[in-house]
């Protein structure tokens, strides 16, 4: 018995879904997204290292892996990479909750759980703009967290509909982010669960963008005003990792609501060929939407996007969670 829990924690740390399958699939997911994206601007994108430039993600991370690391004398050294990987380890643990682990996690009211790990990555940005002093990191950090005061609840919201909705129907574990990936399948076939379903999905996108400060929600990072925002101090390794978490965060989230929202392999199984190939799929379309909304769009000022959220975002995710409790299942 001991056993069994010890390999277990093994295989979630460091096989899958903890940190070769991270490595795995960042690396692989960013070198679509770049491609996709350049192809959306004219571009060519990643070409010449590896076979259609497909090893460009890890040379790029190695180049500032390992430059020199420059630290401001009234900036923290240690601090930041000991954050970032906490947020990194935080969202290693949040995929340890969905049925892709072997040996997933669960438990009842293990959402509670899962809405805190997601908010490490945030936190960990938010003190790496305040460990190094500087005004352009100081107006990137306020900046960031005005958007995580109108994103955040969005994505808590989003994330409890398919959880109410498979809680309803008598599934247990009761308000489990396991129990929901595993049935929220089975919801697409009743029409009146589909309404607060498409109204959550169009939320967490927006609030998925918006969290990752991808464009139109790029405000914290705009390079032609303040540099690189929270991370104008930052290079080499620190800037690594910083773009490491990112990266990762992408992966996570995208996976998140896949299995949440989606199914997952549905109506597969994760053990069929054509259950991982659906997965695939589904993975792919959901970080190609959120490249194109980057892609076509511009920048938004920052009262902008608080309005565009608080207008039309949030309103929605309030209504899909009150259908969520209402409508007969």
């Amino acid at each position: 018995m001991v056993l069994n829990e010890v390999l277990s924690i093994i295989v979630n740390a460091f096989v899958i879904p903890g940190l070769i399958f991270i490595a795995i699939t960042t690396w692989l997911t960013q070198w679509f997204y770049r491609k996709i994206y350049a192809r959306m601007q004219n571009r060519i994108g990643p070409r010449f290292i590896g076979p259609r430039g497909i090893l460009q993600p890890i040379a790029d991370f190695l180049k500032l892996l390992f430059k020199e690391d420059i630290t401001t004398i009234v900036a923290r050294e240690k601090e930041p990479i000991i954050m970032l990987s906490l947020a990194v380890g935080s969202l290693i643990a949040l995929l340890s909750m969905l049925p892709i682990s072997p040996y997933p996690l669960y438990a009842e009211n293990d959402i509670i759980l899962a809405i805190y790990l997601t908010l490490w990555p945030p936190i960990a940005l938010i003190l790496l703009g305040f460990m190094a002093p500087n005004p352009f990191t100081a107006i990137g950090t306020s900046r960031y967290m005005t958007l995580l005061i109108v994103c955040e609840p969005i994505w808590l919201l989003s994330i409890l509909v398919p959880v109410v909705l498979t809680t309803r129907t008598g599934i247990a574990p009761a308000y489990s982010l396991f129990s929901a990936s595993m049935n929220v399948a089975s919801l697409w076939s009743n029409p009146l669960a589909v309404i607060p379903l498409i109204l959550a999905l169009y939320s967490i996108i927006l609030a998925f963008q918006c969290k990752l400060m991808l464009r139109p929600f790029d405000i914290p990072e705009a390079e032609t005003e303040i540099v690189a925002g929270p991370f104008t101090e930052y290079s080499g390794p620190k800037l690594a990792f910083i773009t490491l978490l990112h990266d990762v965060e992408i992966v996570v989230y995208s996976l998140l609501i896949v299995w949440l929202f989606l199914g997952g392999p549905a109506p597969f199984t994760l053990t069929s060929i054509q259950g991982i190939l659906t997965l695939i799929v589904k993975y792919l379309v959901i970080v190609f939407l959120v490249t194109w909304i980057k892609a076509s769009t511009a920048r938004l000022r920052i009262e902008q996007a608080v309005v565009f959220m608080i207008k039309y975002v949030l309103p929605v995710s309030i209504i899909a969670i009150i259908l969520a409790t209402i409508i007969p299942i």
